[in-house]
């Protein structure tokens, strides 16, 4: 599974703790849910998480930061105010940490209709008259789902993105929940790493399903790191082979929606597409880790670059690379059978295109 998606019409605090309990994540007014994603351009194994809040204690050293920022900031707990001054926060928040990000704190909330889907709060924190930090927070039944944190560039030497987030800790914990959700942690080392300091977090086993008190996946052996060791090695195969090749990740990762508009298209997140010099077709090799061997399919590549809107106005340009299924041509073992293979098959499928 790369990802799925879904814009419930209703959704109680008790779904929403349902929801989070199986690995699911608020994105604007939809709830999603992904194996994979990327980072710095490399595709990784998402790891989900929380924190039990019975079992919870502050180590002594986190509890010195939150009496040091009591002490020099003062702590507001409210209803989410979206007015110019916490989007002109966010955007000078985001041109600091950069990255893909909503463009504005009504788009991070999903409109009108996120606001009315999620019962969402607000921890805020101020200098004086001045807003230097906040977060926003949903409530479930029996949980929290940690949404965003923002905090003003020039007070980042006071730690206030992990300052807001353990307020939310101890908000939920004072509020009686059980789970603080903080969303996920990458396999690999990460920004996202900050997360695992706030205590002893709980990580969600995908093949068990359930949850444990330890990473699910030994070093170097999550899902990402093993597709992407065994698709270079065919990839090397594959062009010592003289084949014409290209290892992408499949635009599907980034495109919510992208793979139900598009029939056949691959769902596979890294694509080693061996193409023709002479046709449009091509063929796809994939690592399938249950059966611990390659699998070879033709079909279509597709590899295009957006630079404008439905209405013709130039936006950033977007590289778009998929791959449109056509057949299965099999199981191999190895990444040289997968290079022999594809000398063979790629030849033969030119024909099809004058049935």
């Amino acid at each position: 599974m790369i990802s799925q998606r879904l814009e419930p019409e209703r959704l109680s605090r008790a779904e929403l703790d349902d929801f989070l309990a199986r690995g699911w994540y608020r994105i604007g007014r939809a709830l999603i849910t992904t194996d994979y994603l990327v980072s710095d351009g490399e595709l990784r194994s998402a790891i989900w998480t929380r924190l039990d809040l019975e079992r919870h204690r502050f180590r002594p050293s986190l509890r010195k930061r939150m009496a040091r920022n009591a002490r020099r900031f003062r702590v507001e707990v409210g209803e989410v105010a979206l007015d110019d001054t916490h989007e002109e926060l966010y955007a000078r928040y985001r041109g600091m940490v950069g990255g893909v990000r909503a463009e504005s704190l009504d788009q991070v909330l999903g409109g009108e209709e996120g606001r009315a889907l999620f019962h969402t709060r607000e921890i805020s924190v101020w200098s004086g008259a001045a807003l230097v930090a906040f977060s926003w927070f949903d409530l479930g039944e029996t949980s929290v789902e940690s949404l965003i944190g923002v905090y003003e560039p020039a007070y980042r030497k006071h730690g206030l993105g992990l300052y807001t987030m353990l307020l939310e800790i101890e908000h939920a914990a004072a509020l009686g929940m059980r789970f603080h959700y903080a969303g996920y942690v990458l396999s690999e080392p990460s920004g996202m790493d900050y997360k695992r300091s706030v205590g002893d977090l709980e990580y969600l086993d995908p093949a068990a399903k359930r949850w444990i008190d330890h990473t699910p996946y030994a070093a170097r052996q999550s899902p990402a790191e093993i597709r992407r060791r065994r698709l270079g090695e065919a990839a090397d195969a594959l062009a010592r082979s003289g084949a014409i090749v290209n290892l992408v990740l499949n635009s599907v990762l980034k495109i919510p929606g992208l793979s139900e508009q598009i029939p056949n298209c691959s769902e596979e997140p890294l694509l080693l597409i061996c193409a023709s010099a002479d046709h449009p077709m091509g063929l796809l090799t994939v690592w399938e880790q249950e059966q611990q061997s390659y699998a070879l399919f033709s079909g279509k590549p597709v590899s295009v670059t957006l630079d404008h809107d439905d209405a013709g106005k130039p936006t950033e340009p977007m590289q778009i690379d998929l791959f449109i299924l056509q057949g299965n041509l099999g199981g191999y073992d190895s990444a040289e059978e997968i290079a022999f293979w594809a000398r063979h098959y790629l030849p033969l499928l030119a024909p099809r295109l004058r049935e």
